[in-house]
């Protein structure tokens, strides 16, 4: 967890190994991290995806997130 709240945590740093990619990991394993966090958290799960990764946007789909807002970073 990035950051928890009695309001919402934030998933950050989530990563397959490419070489175990493919093999539904990612799935069942956010499936598992949403789920303690729903427990013993606080009652909102979010997270932050790049739009082009879409193997991720999928998989965190069939988890349960959807896309509530979009977001720019600015570097300078």
């Amino acid at each position: 967890m990035g950051a928890v709240t009695r309001a919402a945590c934030q998933v950050q740093g989530v990563w397959v190994d490419p070489e175990l990619r493919g093999q539904g990991l990612s799935v069942h394993g956010m499936a598992a991290v949403v789920q303690q966090c729903l427990e013993r958290l606080a009652p909102a799960v979010t997270l932050y995806v790049n739009d082009f990764n879409t193997a991720a946007r999928r998989a965190y789909e069939r988890v349960g997130f959807r896309d509530v807002g979009t977001f720019m970073s600015v570097l300078f």
